[in-house]
């Protein structure tokens, strides 16, 4: 109420007449009044709808109610002052009415100059009140923004924490609760206590510190306290702050600026325009420039290599750029430059407005070395340092997207380079493949390419489309291998090669097709002699087709069951009795038909599956032999071919001691049949033929005639059986030669102590010859051709048998 306006008054009385007298004095006196109400419901509606200033309460309303419950529901709701009008002082309505904290209390009949006194001191009174509740509550309001709690402290007394404004465990403020001195020092750190007592012992002493608080019930706070013992007062009064954030931001500052400092990357601290307003100790040392000299600037002026591939985090007008990290080139202050990976971090504030950024990169040249590195391994032969099949794979896309421009692969294969690595050591082998790609690199022009797929096998990539100036190349290469090479201990070795030649496009679209036929191409020159060059032709296509199908299917035959033994009966010449018999490898595959043995055995030791074949069949033969022996239907022995790749394998010996074990028959009734050209292939031969001996097994010459076997060779050969190929039994009717060959092969045997037998014999006439020539056992058609098991023991029951 301000001090020009009326007083306005509610008059409280159940009687009208004197109702009405009251309200004509009041005006009188310059008082509104703001309503009359005759009731207990009357006065607490009027009084919330007309807000009067002050309240003339009558006490005894009659039917109407109660005064004293009315006037505490208007202090309590309205918090208008209020004073009693009543006839009425007895002690428990005094009591009642003191309750409710009048402002007054007169008794009828009023005298309207003490009315009038009561009711300005009554208003002077609460005008006084309303100031300090204001005052109070600026007070309060004003603790409340700075987030800021009273504490009263008085020695030998509680503690009081007065609308404080620290959380507690569930969020709400901790308002009004009370601590004995004691437990509130107990929660104090330890170097605080001491502090905190010298205050409460000194007059006029002040504290001002942080410290860590632990409650027993609450969480642990950090509180900023200021506080004073004040004499006058008696106790010590301050204020106090929840400052838990500010010191957990503050600590993690702390941590930020020990990272900034001892950070591996370097670190520039931008404002929004991107300049610089700090550099920690690794951008200066990776850089070289100190930090004073690079704070205002932009780091484009100074750090970055521009370029215009480049994609930069931070364009001119310091919009941040996306994304937030990249591949940069940064150069140093001496003017070096270094790949870099760059990131810029934004910083805002509580209201999400962007104040500075944080820039950091590190150097990464290390790993782009790295990466190099494995990149060239991964494209590059590490023996040689030529490429490899990836290169390869590679360089054949590039080339075949440059439409109109045909070039050609030449496949390059060493000869003989095998016995030289096994015969000289690794050492050798890798020095020998390192000069010949040394020479084949020096034929070659800029362009083209020279790869090593592995072992022995080369592939060059030329830009010629022409088979002529393909040839020349061809020749040039062959020309280089053929040089001699240095090998240990002073020592020379030479090599030779085949090359096959394909022409892209002419021969082949893609890169696959273009090796295949390259590679066929190179086999072909193999066949042809080795030491040569031959070009790619349909018909290679088609032959390393069936090579190809052949493979495939002999990698499934054996589960797939399609294998089978053809047995041929070898028979003493001069009676026909049964000696034993030779077990031949028979293959019908359903999707080829029935394949010849000399087309799959030699895919099959090509491709090394001749080891698990050489097994099926090694296990097959014997069971079958020993079945047919124990039926009392055979006798005699039974032969087996060998191959090189079987006899060199380092397990082979003990696969046959296994297998004659497990089947029970005895190692004199086996015969191993080798052929001059596997024994020529296999290092150590002798020796191992020596070992399979040991075992009671006997071992035979298959094709005997048709090699190079020497005197010398044969006598160092533990043999116990030549025999003669078919091819010189074929025309022994008619060359004399043929009869003469047979004769000094017979006349060799008896010599070395070795039995004879002859393949192929189909006529009488060639029985009768060999009889005379000292051939005296044999095999052939003109006894029986090779025979399915069944058959065979047919042939088995209806035969003598001999010894």
């Amino acid at each position: 109420m301000l001090e020009t306006e009326r007083p306005r008054i509610l008059v409280v009385e159940d009687e009208r007449i004197v109702a009405q007298d009251l309200k004509l004095n009041l005006e009188a006196l310059g008082y509104d009044v703001a309503g009359v109400a005759a009731s207990e419901a009357d006065a607490l509606r009027n009084a919330q709808t007309q807000c009067p200033d002050l309240v003339l309460m009558d006490i005894n309303l009659g039917r109407g109610g109660d005064g004293i419950r009315a006037a505490e529901s208007i202090r309590r709701e309205q918090g208008a002052p209020v004073i009693y009008l009543t006839a009425y002082a007895e002690p428990e309505t005094l009591r009642r009415a003191g309750a409710t904290a009048p402002y007054g209390y007169l008794l009828k009949p009023i005298e309207l100059r003490e009315l009038n006194a009561t009711i300005r001191m009554a208003l002077a009174r609460h005008a006084a009140e309303q100031r300090v509740v204001r005052a109070e509550r600026r007070l309060r309001l004003a603790l409340k923004a700075a987030q800021m709690g009273v504490l009263e402290l008085q020695p030998g007394q509680e503690l009081a924490v007065v609308d404080g404004a620290a959380r507690g465990a569930q969020g709400e403020g901790l308002r009004g609760f009370s601590l004995q001195p004691q437990d509130f020092i107990a929660g104090l750190q330890a170097e605080v206590r001491e502090q905190v007592r010298g205050l409460l012992d000194r007059p006029q002493a002040s504290l001002h510190l942080v410290t860590r608080w632990d409650g027993a019930t609450e969480p642990a706070l950090w509180l900023e306290i200021h506080a004073a013992h004040l004499a006058d007062e008696g106790r010590v009064i301050g204020v106090f702050r929840d400052v838990s954030e500010q010191v957990r931001t503050e600590g993690l500052l702390r941590q930020a600026a020990v990272v900034f400092e001892s950070a591996a990357e370097a670190i520039l601290v931008l404002d929004r325009e991107g300049r610089v307003l700090s550099a920690n100790p690794a951008f200066c040392a990776l850089t070289g420039w100190a930090g004073p000299e690079v704070q205002g600037r932009h780091p484009d002026e100074f750090l970055h290599a521009r370029r215009s591939s480049d994609r930069g985090l931070l364009p001119a007008g310091g919009r941040v750029a996306e994304p937030l990290q990249a591949e940069v080139v940064c150069q140093r202050r001496d003017g070096t430059l270094f790949p870099a990976w760059e990131q810029l971090a934004a910083v805002r504030n509580p209201l999400g407005v962007l104040t500075h950024r944080v820039l950091s990169f590190s150097d990464i040249s290390a790993l782009r070395r790295a990466e190099s590195r494995v990149h060239h391994l991964a494209f590059h032969d590490p023996l040689t340092g030529l490429g490899n099949r990836n290169q390869l794979d590679d360089s054949l896309r590039q080339w075949m997207e440059d439409e109109g421009a045909g070039f050609a692969m030449l496949f390059l294969d060493l000869d003989g380079f095998k016995l030289i690595n096994d015969t000289l050591g690794h050492a050798a082998g890798d020095q020998l493949l390192i000069t010949i790609a040394q020479r084949l690199q020096s034929c070659l022009r800029v362009d083209d390419e020279a790869v090593r797929l592995g072992g022995d096998e080369f592939v060059i990539l030329a830009r010629l489309d022409q088979p002529e100036t393909a040839a020349l190349l061809a020749g040039k290469l062959l020309e280089q291998v053929r040089l001699p090479v240095p090998a240990p201990k002073g020592e020379t070795v030479r090599v030779s090669a085949s090359v096959g030649i394909a022409l892209y496009p002419a021969h082949a679209g893609d890169g696959d097709a273009l090796i295949k036929a390259a590679d066929s191409a190179m086999y072909a020159a193999k066949g042809r002699g080795r030491n040569r060059y031959a070009f790619y032709t349909a018909d290679l296509a088609a032959r390393a087709q069936s090579r190809m199908q052949i493979e495939q299917g002999l990698r499934t035959a054996i589960a797939a069951q399609e294998f089978s033994l053809a047995w041929q009966p070898q028979v003493d010449l001069r009676n026909g009795a049964l000696l034993g018999a030779e077990a031949l490898l028979r293959w019908h595959s359903p999707p080829l038909g029935t394949v010849p043995p000399d087309r799959f055995i030699p895919v099959a030791e090509d491709s090394g599956l001749i080891g698990e074949l050489g097994q099926w069949v090694l296990e097959q033969a014997l069971r079958q032999w020993r079945d047919w022996q124990r039926r009392g239907l055979a006798v005699g022995r039974l032969g087996l071919n060998v191959s090189a790749l079987q006899l060199r394998d380092e397990g082979f010996i003990n696969q046959v001691r296994a297998a004659l074990q497990l089947h029970g028959l005895a190692p004199e009734q086996l015969e191993l049949e080798l052929t001059e050209s596997a024994l020529q292939a296999t290092e150590g031969a002798p020796e191992r033929l020596r070992l399979l001996q040991t075992l009671g097994v006997r071992l035979a010459l298959d094709d005997f005639g048709t090699g190079y076997s020497s005197l010398a060779t044969l006598k160092l050969l533990p043999l116990n059986r030549l025999k003669i190929d078919r091819s010189f039994v074929h025309e022994l009717e008619t060359e004399t030669r043929d009869r003469a060959l047979v004769r000094a092969i017979v006349g060799m045997a008896d010599s070395l102590g070795l039995g004879v037998i002859a393949e192929g014999v189909e006529t009488e006439a060639q029985r009768q010859l060999l009889i005379r020539l000292g051939v005296l056992q044999g095999q052939g058609w003109l006894y029986s051709k090779a025979l399915p098991a069944s058959e065979f023991e047919r042939y088995l029951r209806l035969h003598p048998l001999g010894g």
